[in-house]
């Protein structure tokens, strides 16, 4: 049997698991409030919290870290890991993953802190690390790719691969189809939200969610007008670094009604916020455009719609995707989070010898 450690680093949150073999045997979520954050506010010092976080978990509940087989680990950006499949830390890879590190800077995303957890975790111990299905898979068609900027401008592929990819294998076999053979939307609503055309088991398209595409979340901005984007920065005279700050962390829900609680915000719209009203189905309005985008880059031809996510617990919201994207397919919903499952299940194919992971040496 093997023993699996799942880690999964939100931005103020760590979530971990333990499945045997392909079966989940118990999670853990930390949640780290605001305090938390301000108190180990370094990438440095977030490692070491977190780090003994799990430590502490491991104690109050009976385990080692030499207990595991393996650890499946929620993977950060590095652009050379294209390919879609489970990738083992090593080489480039993990030198990559490593260089997102800044020590001395606050995390922009909790997955620039993990690789540091999880290596010192495991320390002298040879215990192999897998990622699954990191956020810069890139299936993209030609067209997906062109800017109308030129100078060698170019779309890119970032969104959540992971959970995009493990809600299109189970619309495949919920539909007793095989994923390969099938045409879907999927979108992911959580922290960011990422709309993906799934071609034959590719994601031919799918908006950026690093760096502002595609729907408001609740922090990030989503797709800007330019002319905004200019007024922000020269304007308003903000720095690179402002602008981003403002667009990914300050914006969203948060920048237009001050929170970035779904459910506080529903309960404000219950009370008679008509603006909370407007502002929450907008949200919603540009996710099901961008479904609808999706369904003309797969030629309208679309097998099933699929949604995920925390977000999706939300009626409000899915009641009014559901009313503008109904006509295009039928629509199979996943609320909740698959992440850790799938990055389990993905690093079991490799233990058990039904997949060979990926390498970049």
């Amino acid at each position: 049997m093997h023993k699996i450690l799942v880690i999964n680093n939100g931005g103020t949150s760590t979530k971990i698991a333990v499945y045997h073999d392909d079966q989940f045997v118990v999670d853990h979520v930390f949640r780290h409030s605001l305090e938390d954050m301000k108190r180990h506010s370094t990438s440095r010092e977030q490692v070491a919290f977190r780090k003994e976080l799990i430590l502490a978990w491991f104690q109050e509940n009976g385990y080692k870290m030499q207990d595991f087989s393996c650890v499946a680990m929620m993977g950060g950006t590095i652009v050379e890991a294209k390919r879609s499949g489970v990738y083992l830390l090593s080489g480039k890879y993990k030198e990559g993953l490593l260089a997102t590190y800044v020590p001395d800077e606050p995390p922009i995303h909790g997955n620039r802190i993990i690789t540091p957890i999880t290596l010192e975790l495991i320390g002298d111990l040879d215990i192999p690390v897998y990622v699954t299905d990191p956020p810069s898979v890139d299936e993209f068609d030609a067209v997906s790719r062109i800017v109308g900027v030129g100078g060698g401008y170019q779309r890119r592929s970032a969104f959540h691969a992971l959970s995009q990819k493990a809600t299109g294998r189970k619309m495949a076999k919920d539909l007793g189809k095989n994923y390969a053979d099938c045409r879907f939307v999927v979108a992911h609503m959580g922290a960011g939200i990422s709309v993906g055309a799934h071609r034959d088991g590719k994601v031919v398209d799918v908006n950026d969610v690093g760096e502002g595409e595609g729907p408001f979340t609740p922090q990030r901005a989503g797709t800007v007008p330019t002319y905004i984007m200019l007024d922000l920065c020269y304007e308003k005279g903000l720095t690179k670094k402002e602008a981003h700050k403002r667009i990914r962390g300050a914006a969203g829900l948060i920048g237009l009604l001050g929170t970035d609680n779904i459910i506080e915000v529903e309960n404000r719209i219950a009370a008679g916020d008509e603006y909370a009203a407007v502002v929450l189905e907008a949200m919603a309005y540009q996710v099901a455009k961008e479904i609808g985008a999706c369904a003309a880059a797969l030629e309208g031809r679309v097998d099933a719609i699929g949604i995920t996510g925390g977000i999706a617990y939300s009626e409000f919201i899915m009641d009014h995707i559901r009313k503008r994207v109904k006509a295009f397919a039928p629509i199979l919903e996943y609320p909740g989070e698959c992440e850790n499952e799938a990055l389990a299940l993905g690093a079991y194919r490799v233990v058990s010898g039904q997949e060979q992971p990926l390498t970049l040496e």
